[in-house]
């Protein structure tokens, strides 16, 4: 997995990291259950 953590919030970003590879996005700052909401979608078994 790959999470990217950014100041972006733009959809144009998000679809750029995605096509590059990206499986999580989060906006800084970054709420510590946001953080474990995506780990868990993208990691199994987390």
């Amino acid at each position: 997995p790959i999470l990217m953590l950014t100041t972006e919030s733009l959809q144009a970003k998000r679809q750029e990291a995605k096509a590059a590879g990206a499986t999580g996005w989060l906006v800084k700052p970054v709420q510590a259950n946001a953080l474990m909401d995506v780990v868990r979608r993208v990691v199994p078994g987390a």
